[in-house]
């Protein structure tokens, strides 16, 4: 073989073998409505409303369906898998987030709403029970919704990967308040922390009050 083929085929190799890291979404690009449920079974709508990011939380209870509305500053996503380890690593620096930052019970403006984005295959039925395991609060959107298929909203953990350009886990996109994602990182290192909170607190201001 050639000197020339084989340089061709390292560089090949090389390239196969660079993570996936560039192929996510980037900052500044518009942030794809999705709905999901939680492994409690309410269902997560996370939407445009007149030029503002909004979120709608459906549930039924006593036979009747109630829906919450808000307006958050900011919408963080984590997409992550029970088998990864990294990602497990990285949940109590997410649940410090949700804590820090989650808005106040009642609170329909403001505030940052974070959600796991479970990839597992069989959804809550794997999910709920490792989650069960775990001290964090923050809702874990598993399962599908029913809706219009037409339609531009996301309504399963699947398409919302392949949406999102997710190809390794975790990945962690930040969205502000006019649907737009402003941080995006794959992995979990030290690193990653700093920049993330650096992110979050550019947008949110601080611990609310």
């Amino acid at each position: 073989m050639s000197i020339g083929r084989i340089i061709g085929s390292m560089l090949v190799v090389l390239f196969l073998a660079i993570p996936a890291a560039f192929a996510v979404l980037s900052t500044g690009d518009a942030f794809v409505p999705f709905s999901l449920k939680n492994i409690d079974g309410k269902e997560y709508t996370v939407t445009m409303e007149e030029g503002r990011l909004t979120l709608f939380v459906a549930e039924s209870a006593g036979g009747e369906s109630l829906v919450e509305k808000s307006h958050p500053d900011a919408v963080l996503l984590d997409f992550w898998a029970t088998w990864c380890v990294p990602c497990r690593k990285a949940m109590p620096h997410m649940q410090e987030l949700h804590e820090k930052y989650k808005p106040a019970s009642g609170q329909d403006e403001g505030g940052l709403r974070l959600f796991g984005i479970a990839l597992d295959e069989k959804g809550s039925r794997v999910v709920k029970p490792f989650y069960e395991k775990l001290k964090i609060t923050y809702p874990m959107l598993a399962d599908s919704t029913a809706g219009d298929p037409h339609d531009i909203i996301v309504r399963s953990a699947k398409d919302m990967k392949g949406r999102y350009k997710v190809q390794e886990i975790p990945v962690v996109y930040l969205i502000d308040s006019k649907g737009r994602i402003t941080h995006v990182h794959v992995g979990f290192k030290e690193e990653h922390i700093a920049g993330l909170d650096a992110a979050v607190a550019a947008i949110l201001g601080g611990a609310k009050s």
